[in-house]
């Protein structure tokens, strides 16, 4: 999740180019290992007419049958495709859920959020989540993140130069958090049952939350919006407390263990 978290200024630019969007994971788990993956992917209506993303150009809600399909061959032999709903037609967002139901948590990988295509990222292990799951009386289900996260990225960023970089003026960034307000992004685990310890950062009696940015409130704060948004500048723990008090969670942990019953 930190590397997710760090690569969001250049996640964004890449969205600012289709629109403004909402998007994220839940998966549900029983105490068996079976569950469900649901996959939420939204772009205001608005922006349409600038993007491509359906079998057609004619398609409202971007909608490939054929990618969903691919999806669940790459996060793991247990995952199958049940189906698709598109977004209600009085909705301000065309796009779709996507439902996916898996037989063992501890054979599926998944990205963090359903906008980077698994197919793209097939030899980067480094981007995949992981699970370990032991049944029992009290199921316990552990969450990885790939290490090394810190490292690559450093690499990655040795040649940018921060120096070069333009700055946005103040009719540009009123421009853009017009854009970003309305973006959110999640990842949360639900288990069929009560978790009965964890170490998860943000957790309920059945949920855990492992992000949950919601813009709304980032855009609110000049100071916060333009560190988050800042190519050379996005480490998580210099605005940690800042994001919590707005409400907006992020748990980095490379490893988050739920035991539920």
């Amino acid at each position: 999740m930190k590397k997710v978290f760090k690569i969001l200024p250049l996640l964004i630019t890449a969205i600012l180019l289709s629109g403004c969007l909402s998007s994220g994971i839940e998966i549900v788990v029983n105490k068996d290992g079976s569950g469900e993956i649901i996959q939420t992917f939204q772009v205001q209506k608005e922006y349409m007419a600038f993007m491509n993303l359906g079998e057609e150009t004619t398609d409202p809600n971007m909608i490939n049958q054929k990618e969903l399909s691919n999806r669940a061959v790459q996060m793991g032999e247990t995952v199958r495709f049940d189906r698709v709903e598109p977004m209600a037609e009085d909705s301000l967002f065309a796009g779709y859920k996507a439902f996916y139901s898996f037989t063992d948590i501890s054979k599926v990988r998944t990205t963090a959020t359903p906008m980077t295509s698994p197919v793209e990222m097939e030899e980067d292990d480094s981007e995949w989540i992981t699970f370990d799951f032991k049944k029992g009386g009290t199921s316990k289900l552990t969450v990885i993140s790939s290490s090394g996260e810190e490292e690559e990225w450093e690499s990655d960023s040795e040649d940018f130069d921060a120096e070069s970089a333009p700055e946005a003026d103040d009719g540009m960034k009123e421009q853009l958090k017009q854009i970003y307000k309305t973006m959110h992004f999640w990842f949360k685990i639900k288990v069929n049952g009560n978790i009965s310890d964890t170490n998860a950062a943000y957790s309920s009696n059945s949920e855990v939350i492992i992000m949950d940015m919601n813009f709304e409130k980032i855009v609110e704060d000049d100071e916060l919006f333009s560190h988050i948004t800042s190519e050379n500048s996005s480490d998580l723990d210099e605005v940690r407390d800042q994001l919590e008090k707005i409400g907006v969670k992020v748990d980095d942990q490379e490893k988050i263990e739920i035991s539920f019953r």
